[in-house]
């Protein structure tokens, strides 16, 4: 299975960034940030190994998660000699705009919301557990809770797109539609795991500020600035994956994404730059051509270049 760039616009099954900073993450995180793609363009395995080392990955650690991400299909192979290089599949970069969009702008602003919940409503017999149990990771995926048994409901799910999305899983019964009307009283933090959300934000806000004080002291050299980027880009990017995105008035006053971002945008956007004279003086010493295309993007330089990726964004 391809690992495509940002695993929430495809499966619940790929890896979760948040959960885990792999060796084969930060392959496919580096080959994406530093680089746009180009057919023609193959990074020097010899180089990425060098980069990785750098981050305390090992030579025989990185070799195997290159081969791995080879066999998968996620990157491309190429040789010549004895010089082996890889780039991103084709498949795999066509995920990037859609993936940064809703990477860097996720908690940007308060999204706009008319008062109608996304409702999915099912039922399957005891017989159907499995299929049941991958219905409902999908929708906890894609940002629903379950306001009652059977009954799921998102604040700003599309239903064309749900409909899309749960082929296969939602029984032919089921139904998926948009509804403004309520009686009753929905408790988002019985709904959704917002209090675990939380945790998870304020565990990112302690480590993140530390690197703040050491950024600001200039005490962050070019290769730990590597390092850092791509770890908390992972991070970061795992968030859409589990914060539902719920509407101000259903959040506590004191939810802790808007100081997670404004941290993550300032921590990202002063190691960039570091980040890039690393790649570059590595990538030189093995291929001029390749580290002369080598080009980090801040967090809105991002949101510019693919923001015409907006819309394929939930």
């Amino acid at each position: 299975m391809t690992y495509f760039y940002h695993a929430v616009l495809d499966s619940p099954h790929l890896p979760r960034e948040l959960e885990h900073d792999s060796t084969q993450n930060m392959v496919v995180a580096l080959l994406g940030e530093f680089w746009s793609y180009s057919p023609t363009l193959a990074v020097p395995s010899a180089a990425i190994v060098e980069l990785l080392k750098r981050m305390d990955i090992s030579d025989v650690a990185a070799r195997a998660a290159l081969s791995r991400l080879a066999r998968r299909g996620t990157l491309v192979v190429s040789r010549a000699g004895r010089n082996t290089s890889y780039s991103l599949a084709e498949d795999v970069a066509a995920t990037i705009p859609a993936s940064e969009t809703l990477t860097m702008t996720f908690g940007q602003a308060e999204r706009d919301w008319n008062g109608e919940w996304t409702v999915i409503v099912f039922s399957m017999p005891e017989t159907q557990r499995d299929r049941r149990q991958a219905l409902r990771e999908w929708l906890r995926w894609l940002g629903f809770g379950p306001a009652r048994d059977g009954v799921w409901i998102s604040p700003h799910a599309d239903v064309a797109l749900m409909e899309t999305k749960l082929t296969g899983l939602l029984p032919a019964d089921g139904l998926i539609f948009k509804s403004s009307q309520m009686v009753g009283e929905i408790n988002p933090f019985e709904v959704w795991p917002l209090a675990e959300i939380r945790e998870i934000y304020k565990t990112f806000i302690e480590e993140l500020r530390p690197i703040v004080y050491r950024l600001r002291a200039g005490m962050v050299s070019p290769a730990d600035a590597l390092k850092i980027s791509l770890t908390i880009l992972a991070k970061w990017r795992g968030f859409p994956t589990v914060d539902p995105d719920l509407p101000q008035a259903s959040l506590p006053a004191d939810w802790p994404r808007r100081e997670a971002r404004r941290l993550f945008t300032e921590v990202y956007d002063e190691c960039t730059p570091l980040a890039e004279i690393h790649v570059k003086n590595v990538i030189s010493k093995h291929d001029r051509e390749c580290a002369a295309r080598v080009r980090g993007l801040t967090v809105q330089e991002t949101i510019e270049q693919y923001k015409h990726a907006a819309a394929l964004v939930r």
